[in-house]
């Protein structure tokens, strides 16, 4: 059977029949449509498949992240941790700026150190390897002006110093519990620094 005879034996008329213009842009407009549903399911195919594959970035980041919170240790609930762990921080201002430092140092002390402006250490807590505690405060050329330190023997002393260091004033408490004030006059031989 010929394609004009099949198409006469199905009810479609031959490219030659009256109507057979009609027959062709339904065919080519389904031709079309079948072309653009294969093109839509193709993206369709493609975006589920990027999808598939962000989805699975997410999942690893957030497993990343939930395990990188469980290692560093817990935390109030709030989002902020119980507990740092580390050797030394250092505190910076906005211009960078050293203005602080809490860490240890390899003689066993541990030392808080806070800075001016221009990065000038102004005052310093500091626990040596002994336990004995201390505070320093020094003046703007970053020298020692006060400096206040509980001993092992339990000897607590509160010392002040002029601008080149030399000892003059000392007040203190002994391990026995007695009291000391010691005034030191500017050139006296017990300043040891003998300023003029």
């Amino acid at each position: 059977m010929t394609d004009p005879t099949r198409d006469a034996a199905h009810g479609r008329s031959s490219p030659s029949e009256p109507g057979s213009d009609a027959d062709y842009r339904i065919r080519e407009a389904e031709a079309r449509l079948d072309r653009r549903l294969a093109d839509m399911e193709a993206r369709h195919a493609r975006t589920r498949g990027l999808a598939l594959v962000a989805g699975a970035g997410f999942v690893l980041a957030l497993v990343a992240l939930v395990l990188s919170v469980r290692a560093t240790g817990p935390t109030d609930g709030l989002g902020t941790f119980t507990a740092l762990t580390t050797q030394q921080i250092m505190l910076r201002d906005g211009d960078g700026v050293e203005r602080g430092r809490l860490g240890t140092d390899p003689e066993g002390r541990a030392v808080l150190s806070l800075s001016d402006r221009d990065g000038r250490e102004r005052i310093r807590l500091t626990v040596l390897a002994d336990g004995s505690p201390g505070v320093t405060i020094n003046g703007p050329d970053a020298q020692p002006r006060a400096v206040l330190g509980y001993l092992p023997d339990g000897t607590t002393n509160l010392v002040f110093t002029d601008r080149t260091g030399a000892i003059r004033t000392l007040v203190g408490v002994g391990p026995d519990g007695e009291p000391a004030v010691s005034v030191f006059e500017t050139g006296s031989d017990e300043e040891g620094a003998g300023a003029p």
